[in-house]
């Protein structure tokens, strides 16, 4: 797995002439391309709503260019399923094939389309374990849990708007990157802005680290002081958070890894941390025991 991604989200909006769209749509794709981004996405339904399946003419065009520059793309089109259309963010993987899709579960009142039955799922990449929510979904916090859940190391949020605090909220509490294809911005595990490369108007690319992480400070201090002296100069406390309990480590050499090192001290994770504690406590409770 990579620890160092590059993403590129390309806010040309949603909706509008599905040809002329799609030119657009091709010709940002290119840009990412040739500043070698790992994963480009697109916004929300973004050559208006032409209904085709799965694979069809317009993720057929944007598998080229995904085969061509060696990138994921997300390329939100509506699915004609046949007896359903819905709203479908679909992955193309770097080779230009078709990973998968996620049908988006709160559709919004008016659209005429399908929700999905299928619920938040993830898919497992060479730049990491990723998800995908959709516009209207960002009002539903268990969909965001869940990707919480899975593991997901980036939320992909294709929007026909720019979503605004509830996505830098979900990424500080979950401690994942989001990445907005509204307004453009991308969001840090910290839950603040990042700082992106413009190459030109509403493209967007920025790198994210995936090796940084979060540690509460229950039950590890004493690991995670032998580990630094160890790695003096490779690893390094980030930040401090002091009313939450949490340290944010980095490692600033190439050769090292913090994730590794964690393994390697036998340190839990803030996200292992809060998912084992939610399991057991639940365990005891559903016995009838004590914490």
């Amino acid at each position: 797995m990579l620890s160092k991604v590059k993403v590129s989200a390309i806010a040309i909006g949603s909706n509008g002439d599905c040809q002329s769209k799609l030119a657009l749509a091709l010709d940002h794709l290119k840009t990412s391309g040739e500043f070698e981004v790992d994963i480009a996405c697109l916004p929300e339904i973004f050559a208006g709503k032409h209904p085709e399946s799965i694979p069809g003419p317009i993720t057929d065009a944007v598998s080229e260019l995904a085969r061509k520059y060696a990138m994921y793309v997300i390329c939100p089109i509506v699915e004609d399923d046949q007896e359903k259309q819905y709203n479908t963010a679909v992955l193309i993987g770097r080779k230009g094939e078709i990973i998968g899709s996620y049908r988006k579960v709160f559709v919004f009142w008016g659209e005429n389309l399908s929700p999905s039955q299928s619920g938040v799922g993830y898919f497992e990449t060479d730049i990491g374990r990723i998800c995908i929510l959709t516009c209207f979904d960002i009002n539903f916090p268990e969909l965001w849990q869940s990707a919480d859940e899975l593991g997901a190391e980036i939320v992909f949020w294709p929007s026909a708007y720019g979503g605004g605090m509830p996505l830098n909220a979900f990424a500080e509490l979950y401690h994942y990157y989001v990445v907005p294809v509204g307004a453009g911005n991308i969001i840090d595990i910290t839950g603040e802005e990042i700082v992106c490369h413009n190459p030109r108007e509403q493209h967007f690319i920025a790198t994210l680290d995936l090796d940084r992480v979060f540690i509460h400070d229950n039950y590890t201090q004493e690991k995670v002081q032998k580990m630094l002296l160890d790695y003096r100069g490779k690893v390094e406390i980030e930040r401090r958070y002091g009313m939450e309990a949490w340290t944010l480590i980095r490692s600033v050499d190439p050769n090292v890894s913090v994730r590794q090192l964690c393994r390697k001290y036998h340190i839990e994770t803030l996200r292992q941390y809060q998912h084992r504690s939610r399991l057991q406590i639940n365990r005891i409770r559903e016995c009838g025991g004590i914490v």
